[in-house]
């Protein structure tokens, strides 16, 4: 529940990509956790941001449909950089 709530949790730009990319990658996230970092990295993309660490974290978590995470690279904040290792970490993927 702890690891939820810090998934909402707003401090600074930094600070913010930092925790959710920790979050990300933390073992004892579940799909529930998961779902609100990738919520969370979304909305930060969609305002121009790039937590982009946190994206390909998520994009290395079975927990998450590919094509959810997919999405992640059509935002606004993301680069062709991002979307090209996006697409590779994805394509890894067994």
């Amino acid at each position: 529940m702890a690891l939820l709530e810090l998934s909402k949790a707003r401090d600074s730009v930094w600070n913010d990509n930092r925790l959710l990319h920790l979050l990300a990658e933390h073992p004892e996230a579940n799909h529930i956790v998961l779902r609100a970092v990738l919520d969370g990295v979304a909305a930060k993309l969609d305002e121009g941001e790039r937590p982009y660490a946190a994206v390909l974290a998520l994009a290395g978590r079975p927990e998450l449909e590919t094509g959810e995470v997919r999405k992640l690279g059509t935002l606004r904040g993301s680069s062709a950089r991002l979307r090209r290792l996006l697409a590779l970490r994805l394509s890894s993927r067994i």
